[in-house]
C-alpha cells in the first residue's frame, strides 16, 4: 500500500484537530493515518483502488488546513527507513 507523507499547515494542536482530519482521510479511503504534532509531519496509508493523493489532499483542505505533500512512497514498508 502507498503511503503519502504530508505537512500539514495551520492551528492544529490537540486530539480534537487529529480527529477531525483522521475522520476526514478514512471517509477519504485512507486506511491508515499517523501524524506527529511537534514535526508536523505525518503519514496516510492508502490503497489505490480506493483513494488517491488529490482525494486525500482535498479532504484534508475541506475539513480546514492547509497541506503539503512532501512524499509518496509506494510501499508502506519504506515508511520504516524513514520513520524509525
Amino acid at each position: 500500500m502507498p503511503v503519502l507523507v504530508v505537512s500539514l499547515k495551520g492551528l492544529m494542536h490537540c486530539t480534537s484537530c487529529m480527529t477531525t482530519i483522521e475522520n476526514a482521510l478514512y471517509a477519504a479511503g485512507a486506511k491508515h493515518f499517523e501524524y506527529d504534532l511537534a514535526a508536523k509531519v505525518g503519514k496516510i496509508v492508502f490503497e489505490n483502488k480506493d483513494a488517491d493523493e488529490i482525494i486525500l489532499v482535498d479532504a484534508i483542505k475541506k475539513v480546514g488546513y492547509d497541506v503539503d505533500v512532501m512524499d509518496l512512497l509506494e510501499d508502506w514498508r519504506l515508511v520504516r527507513l524513514f520513520f524509525a
